[in-house]
């Protein structure tokens, strides 16, 4: 039976035969995988593809584990309650933002593609932390494959425009298909994950330099409207900049929640933090697998009808709920 190979696979193909690292061969051949015509007549070249695939991650999970090498290493570990990664075309300033937000201490500087390694930084919220990672542009020409892997496991990604572009439009427009041709959805909705085919990543919008350019502000969150949430800030006069704060976590994709012993005030200190949607099982599962067999009832504070009410583990839990956990 005849391949019929795709344009899209032998495109792929391509990109992998011209891979210099190891980053860029495992998103080509996931690109790859994802594109391939399933029938019996590529069965052996899908086996193959798969067996490429798992060499490449079992040589980077020891790499990653020896920590030898000491060059730049594409992987960042998760840290804090979720990743959020910085896109963007070049000098849109994302580093400007990291800086701003975190404590990290990128290089910041007025010409383009200044970022060439992914670089993380600990964004404080209230009583949390979420990670931020600032990334290489988004070009055609000089984005390596290793970026588009990171974009692709983020929890979500926040879109960073220069507002005082004359071209912001294009550019943002341009990072978008960008993205779409590697198979990485930037939605208003939810990140949903494919081992194999397209995800959507959760996206939120942030127009940059407003200070430079304040008439663009209305009209950057006009074109968002229906698109992405958004919102307009200057990283030099720090207007907007808690309202960036906010709307990252909001966006997320995560949800705070205290516990608290029978007879005993609420733990307010530091919340657990589990995916928006999960139910009380789930918050119970992560606090330990052994309270499944042995829970009782759980009450709840916060989104019930009533405070202190016995609630069934599938209850979806809110942001700052208040949970008790009784065991026999």
């Amino acid at each position: 039976m005849p391949a019929n190979l795709t344009p899209a696979f032998l495109a792929a193909r391509d990109r992998f035969n011209r891979a210099k690292t190891d980053e860029e061969r495992l998103d080509a051949l996931m690109e790859m995988l994802a594109t391939i015509p399933k029938h019996k007549g590529t069965e052996k070249l899908q086996a193959d593809i798969k067996k490429r695939i798992a060499k490449l991650k079992e040589r980077a999970d020891q790499q990653r584990r020896s920590k030898k090498g000491g060059g730049v290493s594409y992987h960042i570990d998760r840290e804090g309650a979720a990743q959020i990664a910085l896109v963007g075309a070049p000098n849109t300033g994302k580093s400007s933002l990291l800086a701003a937000l975190t404590n990290a201490t990128p290089q910041v500087a007025d010409y383009p593609l200044t970022t060439h390694e992914p670089l993380p930084g600990m964004m404080e919220y209230e009583d949390i932390q979420i990670q931020l990672v600032d990334l290489p542009a988004i070009t055609k020409d000089y984005t390596e494959g290793w970026v588009y892997g990171l974009v692709r496991h983020a929890d979500a990604l926040a879109l960073v425009a220069d507002l005082s572009a004359g071209n912001w439009l294009e550019e943002t427009q341009h990072v978008l298909q960008l993205l779409e041709e590697r198979r990485i959805r930037p939605t208003g909705g939810p990140s949903k994950m494919a081992e194999w085919g397209p995800v959507d990543r959760h996206t939120l919008a942030v127009g940059l330099k407003k200070d430079l350019a304040p008439e663009e502000a209305p009209k950057f969150l006009a074109w968002a409207q229906g698109k992405f949430p958004a919102v307009a800030a200057s990283t030099v006069s720090g207007e907007g900049l808690e309202d960036v704060r906010h709307l990252i976590f909001k966006n997320a994709g995560i949800v705070r929640i205290y516990t608290k012993k029978p007879g005993h005030p609420p733990d307010l200190s530091q919340p657990y933090t589990i995916r928006q949607g999960a139910t009380v099982l789930d918050l119970v599962k992560q606090i330990h697998k052994e309270f499944v067999n042995k829970l009782r009832y759980v009450r709840l504070w916060g989104s019930g009808r009533f405070d202190g009410q016995h609630v069934p583990l599938d209850h979806a839990l809110q942001d700052k709920d208040i949970v008790e956990i009784h065991l026999a």
